[in-house]
């Protein structure tokens, strides 16, 4: 029994990762176009859940006031800057709290980034800060759901046949073990038989 050779280790990992990588790409499409569908549904619904609804309504109101007057009134302007900043704050002190409680990775930063010409509070980044937050709780959600259960287990396939390339077997009986792990997990094997017959001499 001939093991198999530090170089068709490389060349085999390689191989898998391509193959794994490419119908994980597949599975996250199709991720992808769930969770679009599901955040498009479920924004509205999230905003509210969030109890958020009276305090975009006021931020928005407040910007919108704020710009109405930017250029006239110079007295009225800094005071309406000043209510909208704190309302802003208030909002995103509010979505810190649930950043923390409901473990979101983005942070919300939506106040006092814009240069002193533009609104103080950056009305449309809130909802791209919802809609990012709503995605990440649905593709986790996704991900704990039966359909994310296909991408749980090509991780696991992936594992078993890298692991299978330390197993100190054969060329031959390591890649029929791969070759059992691809039919497993739906991926053609296109590793050409002749390479198979090559690496034996």
């Amino acid at each position: 029994m001939k093991p198999i050779r530090k170089d068709e280790q490389v060349y085999l990992k390689d191989y898998i990762n391509r193959k794994f990588d490419n119908h994980r790409s597949h599975l996250e499409s199709e991720r992808q176009i769930d969770v679009d569908n599901t955040v498009d549904k479920n924004l509205s619904k999230f905003r509210k859940t969030l109890n958020l609804n009276d305090m975009i309504r006021t931020v928005t109101k407040l910007s919108s006031e704020y710009v109405d007057f930017v250029d006239n009134y110079e007295s009225r302007k800094l005071d309406k800057k000043r209510r909208l900043i704190e309302a802003g704050e208030k909002l995103q002190k509010k979505l810190s709290k649930w950043q923390s409680v409901r473990r979101w990775e983005k942070t919300p930063d939506f106040v006092g980034r814009l240069t002193s010409d533009d609104t103080p509070v950056d009305v449309a980044d809130i909802d791209k800060f919802l809609a990012i937050v709503c995605e990440e709780e649905t593709v986790k959600a996704y991900d704990r759901s039966k359909k994310g259960l296909a991408i749980r287990k090509l991780d696991a396939q992936r594992e078993e046949a890298e692991n299978a390339l330390y197993s100190g077997g054969s060329m031959a009986a390591v890649r029929q073990y791969i070759n059992g792990v691809f039919n497993q997990a739906g991926i053609a094997d296109n590793v050409a038989k002749n390479l198979l017959m090559l690496s034996q001499k």
